[in-house]
């Protein structure tokens, strides 16, 4: 493993400007990751109880497909029912052993969807299909899909454990102000509280905050239950209601945040593409229930939020095999590692790894370190013990995403 360690990067919060968008737990694309996730948890967890172990799988294309809907105020009609794919390669047996996969997935669907959304309708209208892709190669151990017995996957996955891609992956020591506005606020605008005060809103909420010098703007969109909002000016009820409740939520946060204290101007604005007699309505509370879709990797980012002034890499964690999948593991080893240098060497940091296909987890191939401040022999030689023990750590994310529930861990937008 070689590591760099350069001067070249900012503080988002020294930068003049900047801007960051949180998908909320409504939306398609975040569905598409926590329904991932829970899979990818729930079949390790059941082929743990059974077999002692985890076999190989992936899931992270998980795909939502929306219903097609006649939607108008006081109501909607759902003409086609919306679908959720779980693609990828799951073993599916461990010699005469069959692995509840179907079973797994809809129960995983069962709890998850209507938990995000607070409403258990969409139950009702909607497909599930599974595309297992699942063989057998030259480049694996014939058993690393097909295994014949418990003891088998034992045996595969201590020469299989390796880096199962080349890969490239991101993590900074924290998020910016705008981006932790977004996750907070998007929290409180989804949270059961807001929705005991706006009824009709659900949670399908997108936010996005840009900080420009001491200036706040946030937009937000706040989806509305067609069947609660029975005409036009009812609507703009609603809305006003919702801007108030969020108005309040948002000077709350404010309150709370050091880093607010010098706040110059603050917007707030909500479903800014209105138009007379045109509103945000959705079905269930969600776009997903009026013809929008979602897929894993397409939403907010492992930091829970979407900032494209930070560098990210291109991985989607959820769903990946958290045994040996290079992209969900470096993915979370990154943000720690960048988190461990901020703690404690008081240097904001940006990691970057590098993998190749087939290496040890705990030895990637490259480790860059970008910090905010110029370093000397010293910082350089801390900044690596910080580094190399985070990386010794690889082996034990599994255990650690295990232990997260997908659900919870969005809410509450914490890494692991």
């Amino acid at each position: 493993m070689q590591i760099s360690i350069r001067h070249a990067c900012v503080d988002p919060d020294d930068q003049p400007f900047d801007v960051a968008e949180r998908k909320g737990v409504g939306h398609p694309d975040s569905l598409a990751d926590l329904l991932a996730d829970a899979f990818s948890q729930r079949y390790s967890s059941w082929c743990l109880r059974e077999f002692g172990a985890i076999p190989n799988h992936w899931v992270d294309k998980v795909n939502l497909v929306g219903a097609a809907a006649d939607v108008r105020f006081g109501g909607f009609d759902i003409l086609k029912p919306a679908d959720c794919y779980l693609f990828g390669k799951i073993t599916d047996r461990v010699g005469a052993t069959q692995v509840p996969i179907e079973e797994i997935f809809r129960s995983v669907v069962l709890d998850v969807l209507p938990a995000a959304l607070g409403d258990r309708r969409i139950l009702e209208h909607l497909r599930l299909h599974i595309n297992n892709t699942r063989g057998t190669a030259v480049d694996h151990d014939p058993k690393f899909y097909r295994p014949d017995t418990a003891s088998a996957i034992n045996a595969v996955l201590a020469t299989e454990s390796v880096a199962n891609d080349t890969v490239v992956c991101v993590g900074t020591s924290r998020r910016g102000l705008a981006a932790d506005l977004a996750i907070r606020l998007e929290r409180r605008l989804t949270d059961e509280g807001f929705r005991r005060v706006v009824t009709a809103a659900g949670t399908d909420v997108k936010v996005m905050v840009v900080r420009i010098n001491s200036a706040l703007e946030v937009t937000a969109a706040v989806p509305f239950h067609p069947e609660l909002v029975d005409s036009w000016p009812a609507y703009r009820a609603a809305l006003a209601e919702a801007q108030s409740a969020a108005s309040a939520e948002l000077k709350s946060l404010l309150d709370q945040e050091p880093r607010a204290w010098n706040t110059t101007g603050l917007s707030l604005h909500l479903n800014t593409k209105d138009l007379p007699g045109r509103g945000y309505l959705a079905p269930f509370g969600t776009s997903l229930g009026k013809g929008d879709c979602g897929a894993v990797g397409r939403g907010n980012r492992y930091s829970g939020v979407i900032e494209p002034l930070r560098p990210a890499s291109g991985e989607a964690p959820a769903g990946k095999n958290p045994v040996h999948h290079a992209g969900k593991i470096y993915t979370a080893l990154a943000a720690e590692a960048a988190e461990r240098v901020l703690a404690e060497t008081s240097a904001y940091a940006e990691v970057t790894i590098t993998a190749r296909n087939g290496g040890q987890l705990d030895d990637p191939a490259h480790v860059l370190v970008s910090v905010d401040r110029a370093v000397d022999a010293t910082t350089v030689t801390e900044i690596e013990e910080v580094v190399r023990r985070a990386v010794a750590g690889a082996s034990t994310f599994a255990a650690r995403f295990l232990a997260a529930e997908p659900l919870a861990r969005f809410r509450n937008g914490v890494s692991l």
